[in-house]
């Protein structure tokens, strides 16, 4: 069983899928269409994205067409039994259409697609699909009222290889040690807000939030007291994220604005690591979690009491912290997200 996986490599959660496919034993080719280009042409695509579709045309799409020819020359000399995107890819409704001639189509939507409108086809492509795996339960009651079939939620629990719990020197716990460990990015937006107002939540206790890009200054006013807490960080990597998380109690998760019922992935980053999340309410969290005395925001006004209250009780937060490990490896390991998609595409697979 080979596979063709068209993915952005760069992204360590690429590595969630990867790991499931290893340990099945499959064969696979990763292809990420930024190496078809130099590291000048990807900036340039990537930072002229906002432009008006006329103007931005006459550069993107003669790179979506060679991103496109490649894929095809790839799938020709690879021969895959499955083609697994994630998000879009750039991938065009023709270069799907020839691959469905000779394989399966499969995506995994780390996006909601009416919500990232980076392909004017990223909708479109999914009737195309096969099996599409979604980790917001409402994304899928969306794709699914419009006529989008084989939509399935499921999410890619923790991988071990990135986040486990490790030894941490004295230098690096008095360094990077707090209570609370947030990391994240700026944004200019509505929904720069937002998560300025979710840190701001915990403001006044042991928060130390790394935040990669600008902007988050603005709110500044707006938030007295979380300037202080705020380091910029541009050294956005798992390792650090790992150490972090190892110096720390608690994760707070907010829900990101496309969000509507699903699981951040930053909730089993952090269970991986063996500490808490702290998350916004969020359904799908109730439902992997069925069972277990989750804390979950359910009014901001009340977060930083529930904070305090998880900081203070180390064995009640240990206990949960294992039980929900538990649970998402029992469940969620990227090997069982992996299984159920071949089991779905294949079923006299294995």
């Amino acid at each position: 069983m080979k596979c063709l996986l068209l993915a952005p490599l760069r992204y360590p959660f690429i590595g969630s899928i990867t790991a499931g496919m290893e340990a099945l034993g499959m064969e696979y080719k990763a292809v990420d269409h930024q190496d078809f280009f130099s590291a000048r042409v990807n900036a340039l695509y990537n930072g002229y994205t906002s432009l008006p579709r006329k103007v931005r045309s006459l550069w993107e799409q003669p790179y979506v067409d060679k991103t496109n020819r490649e894929y095809l020359r790839i799938f020709e000399e690879y021969r895959p039994d499955l083609v697994l995107i994630y998000n879009d890819q750039l991938i065009q409704p023709d270069t799907l259409d020839a691959f469905k001639t000779k394989s399966k189509i499969a995506f995994f939507l780390g996006d909601n697609p009416l919500y990232t409108p980076t392909n004017i086809h990223n909708l479109s492509i999914l009737y195309r699909s096969d099996h599409t795996i979604v980790p917001d339960s409402m994304w899928r009651s969306q794709l699914m009222r419009m006529g989008i079939d084989n939509v399935h939620f499921d999410c890619f629990g923790i991988n071990e290889a990135l986040y486990h719990p490790m030894e941490v020197s004295s230098e690096q716990r008095a360094e990077f040690g707090s209570d609370l460990a947030y990391v994240g990015s700026a944004s200019k937006t509505n929904w720069g807000y937002k998560r300025a107002m979710f840190l701001h939540l915990f403001s006044d206790l042991d928060l130390k939030a790394y935040i990669s890009g600008s902007g988050m200054e603005r709110w500044y006013p707006s938030f007295p007291g979380l300037a202080e807490k705020i380091h910029v960080h541009e050294r956005f990597d798992v390792a650090f994220n790992n150490l972090l998380y190892n110096c720390s109690k608690i994760a707070p998760v907010e829900q990101v604005p496309s969000l509507f019922h699903g699981i951040h992935v930053r909730v089993f980053d952090a269970l991986g690591a063996g500490i808490l999340p702290l998350c916004e309410e969020s359904a799908d969290m109730e439902r992997v979690f069925v069972g277990l005395d989750l804390p979950m925001i359910r009014d901001y006004r009340e977060a930083a009491e529930l904070a305090k209250h998880w900081i203070a009780d180390d064995k009640a937060r240990q206990d949960l912290v294992a039980a929900m490990r538990a649970r998402a490896n029992a469940e969620h390991a990227p090997v069982l997200v992996i299984q159920r998609m071949m089991e779905h595409l294949f079923p006299t697979w294995h």
